[in-house]
């Protein structure tokens, strides 16, 4: 059998479809499979990419401690896939069916990039919950929130807005890096300072202008036109949206600390010299 004809199996078993009709998702009944593939691909590249990283540097990552390499392969497997779903994210924009039913309209390509990125937070709740100790709570709410946002764009709802979210990644591209210099020696380097310049402004641009615009037009919609979205999932959609935004204004304010710590004013570097 054929790896086609094996996927085809798998979304046509009756429990499946079944199941994912009772919990309101019609459409995921095309793509669980290759949501939880995903899930498990990630896991994979996280487990994969301390070995590739040891080769491509050699003994700058060696002398890393066994707790930064594994948060190294987290922040690969983010990488990958912050890179992959801004890009694909783009032409959701554009799909005639999206842009003029901006609630309930449905696009099948649409909903093979809401699988990579439902499949990205389901790993994501995994590693959270798993290192919750260390992590703090709010990583495990935020890929919750993540999560039930993407994954009920499959009964159909909001897919044109996801895309406007998934920009919320083009940020993390450089948090990545930043994270990267660090361990590499390169904190307070130029490099870094340029890194730090794009991630603070992007951030700024993609989150908190573009994600609080694009949040009050949402529901500015659900509120006028939202009469398919049952209450309680429309509470859902405050709750996440919400906990999303606050948690991006807070990181944002530690990001901003974070930056004065590793780049202090000029005066202030003089006057310690001068000490």
């Amino acid at each position: 059998m054929s790896l086609v004809a094996h996927y085809q199996s798998l979304v046509n078993l009756p429990t499946a479809q079944a199941l994912c009709m009772w919990i309101g998702l019609p459409k995921l009944a095309s793509y669980w499979p290759a949501l939880l593939a995903l899930a498990v691909m990630f896991q994979l590249l996280r487990l994969s990419s301390n070995a590739l990283s040891s080769l491509v540097l050699g003994a700058r990552f060696d002398v890393l401690t066994p707790r930064q390499k594994y948060d190294w392969g987290i922040r690969v497997v983010s990488q990958v896939h912050a890179i992959i779903v801004v890009i694909f994210a783009v032409p959701i924009f554009f799909k005639k069916e999206l842009s003029t039913d901006t609630l309930y309209g449905f696009n099948s390509y649409a909903a093979g990039v809401y699988t990579i990125v439902c499949g990205y937070f389901l790993w994501d709740i995994c590693v959270s919950i798993s290192d919750v100790k260390r992590l703090g709570v709010g990583f495990v709410l935020h890929g919750i929130a993540s999560f039930g946002v993407y994954i009920l764009s499959f009964r159909p709802s909001l897919q044109y807005y996801g895309a406007s979210f998934i920009m919320f990644e083009a940020s993390t591209i450089f948090l990545n890096i930043n994270w990267w210099l660090d361990k590499l020696g390169l904190t307070g380097s130029r490099l870094q300072l340029y890194n730090a310049s794009a991630l603070l402004s992007l951030y700024f641009i993609v989150r908190i202008l573009f994600g609080t615009f694009m949040s009050y037009s949402m529901f500015k919609d659900l509120d006028t036109k939202g009469t398919q979205t049952p209450v309680a999932l429309y509470y859902f959609y405050r709750v996440a949206n919400h906990t999303v935004l606050v948690l991006s204004y807070y990181w944002f304010y530690l990001m901003i600390v974070a930056v004065k710590k590793r780049f202090p004013p000029a005066r202030d570097a003089r006057l310690k010299k001068t000490e």
